[in-house]
């Protein structure tokens, strides 16, 4: 019986896998169950478990813990959660908490951005991708404005314009690598629109949104440098305020580039425009949506 004891206790033992067995969400599993388990939660409801047991136990390494965030980006509940927990998951959460910020005249939101991150350096106004000015009134407030230096699309109400304080100027160039422009304004005078639009250099996209009539400007001088152009163009209401604006950008220096139009015909002359815009973009142009408004009486002719 002692030899057999003692054989018996020298004998080796069979190997576990800890990795799973130590794993908060497989802890009391079979061996055999741990990877279907994983496979069965959601991303978010893992994510959020994972979270909450780090908080408690060793902290994981930096670049698992921003995977395990980046897998809460569209849970802002969880993530504003994050902030609260640790200085180190900070970071990661307010880069998709501030993807997108709206400025309006509702709520004094641009005071409360100052008074939140009053260090630049330190505010997640790198982290904004698309920013909305919601009202004129803002636009004289661009000291804190002219931070989101990462910007990709920005949203402008210029309207109220009648009012001589209210001024595109402040934001030219504010925003270097702006991709995408929707530009809301009611009677600014052309020029004004086509230095703003012209100021952005990597400007691919532009939508355009007259709620007035235009105010058509009898010399305007190009700049030298002028944006891309090549995205989508987009005329929202018609082309009613629109069409000097057009006309002067089919003269820009280097043409317009754009691969997709989006145009409402609401008369013949909305047609005429629409057949110089194709004839501008004729080497680029790969598709164009048109939505018709015109009484059947109008005979459109063929582009």
């Amino acid at each position: 019986m002692k030899k057999h004891a003692e054989g018996r206790d020298a004998s080796p033992r069979p190997a576990l896998a800890p990795s799973l067995f130590l794993h908060p969400l497989f802890a009391g599993q079979p061996c055999r169950n741990a990877s279907r388990t994983w496979e069965q939660q959601p991303s978010s409801t893992l994510a959020c478990r994972t979270l909450a047991k780090t908080a408690m136990s060793r902290p994981l390494p930096p670049e698992i813990l921003d995977r395990i965030v980046d897998q809460l980006h569209d849970d802002l509940a969880t993530l504003k959660a994050c902030c609260l927990v640790s200085k180190s998951w900070i970071q990661r959460a307010q880069k998709h908490l501030f993807t997108s910020l709206s400025f309006n005249a509702l709520t004094p939101a641009l005071e409360f951005w100052k008074m939140s991150f009053p260090d630049p350096a330190n505010s997640p106004a790198h982290h904004i991708q698309t920013l909305s000015i919601c009202h004129p009134h803002l636009i004289r407030a661009v000291d804190t404005i002219l931070t989101f230096c990462n910007v990709r699309r920005l949203d402008v109400f210029a309207r109220g314009s009648k009012n001589p304080w209210i001024s595109l100027l402040p934001l030219h160039g504010s925003f270097p690598i702006l991709r995408s422009l929707y530009l809301s304004f009611d009677s600014l005078p052309d020029s004004v629109i086509l230095d703003f639009i012209c100021s952005f250099p990597l400007l691919e996209d532009l939508t355009l949104d007259c709620v007035g009539y235009g105010n058509r400007v009898q010399r305007w001088d190009a700049p030298p440098t002028t944006p891309r152009l090549s995205g989508t163009l987009q005329i929202e209401t018609g082309f009613r305020g629109t069409r000097s604006i057009i006309r002067r950008l089919l003269d820009l220096p280097n043409g317009i580039h754009f691969s997709k139009i989006n145009v409402p015909w609401l008369s013949e002359e909305d047609v005429r425009s629409t057949a110089d815009l194709v004839s501008g973009c004729a080497d680029t142009l790969q598709s164009i949506d048109i939505i018709s408004g015109m009484v059947p009486s109008l005979s459109p002719p063929s582009l």
